[in-house]
């Protein structure tokens, strides 16, 4: 019995995670940082699947331009978009920095907790999850690339039974399901500390 595996990748760089905003589900573009770090780690992708039958995104520009940019690359003729990838909403927090957070909403941060209107762990982990179920129902056997975000990860994988981390931009996670056991955990992937490894190993970074 083929499992279907299914690699679930954060977006490249945005202008707000270049300014250390919190996104949530506003929409702000990659950068051009953003677009080379998808263009660099398709490579390392196609070593670590020979071919991915479907790129699915969410519907923000971030992780659609991403998906579609490494789609290209590898001679992935689809790429689906699904809402249900998309990231938690972050509330009152969106476009925020941490330290504005902190000066208006003093404690939260440190404590963990969150405004009124962040979208809570478990409607997030209820359509994350509805959209994993529905990739290995219509994708039995198959091999998939997800891009999606860093909240959506980190739930993901911790709902699985993995550890609560964070997610660099163009980093991420597979995650197998067998018809028998369900879903799995698998690996972690940094595609671009490794390409950074791998040239330091090879003298090309001083």
């Amino acid at each position: 019995m083929t499992n279907t595996r299914v690699l679930v990748l954060r977006h490249g760089q945005s202008e707000w995670n270049a300014l250390g905003r919190w996104q949530g589900q506003a929409n702000p573009p990659l950068t051009s940082l953003g677009i080379q770090q998808a263009t660099d780690a398709a490579g390392l992708l196609a070593t670590e699947c020979p071919h991915f039958d479907l790129v699915i995104t969410s519907k923000l520009e971030r992780a659609h331009l991403t998906g579609q940019t490494i789609a290209q690359i590898l001679g992935v003729p689809t790429v689906h978009v699904d809402n249900r990838w998309q990231e938690n909403d972050a509330g009152e927090w969106q476009g925020l920095t941490p330290d504005e957070i902190r000066v208006q909403w003093p404690g939260y941060l440190e404590s963990g907790r969150r405004p009124p209107h962040f979208e809570t762990e478990e409607s997030t982990n209820q359509r994350v999850g509805a959209a994993l179920n529905n990739i290995a129902e219509e994708n039995r056997g198959k091999c998939i690339l997800v891009i999606s975000h860093g909240g959506v990860l980190r739930l993901l994988r911790a709902h699985l039974g993995g550890q609560d981390q964070r997610f660099p931009n163009l980093s991420g996670s597979w995650f197998e399901h067998n018809e028998s056991s369900g879903w799995h955990l698998g690996s972690l992937l940094y595609p671009l500390q490794l390409i950074a490894d791998d040239l330091r190993n090879n003298g090309a970074v001083e």
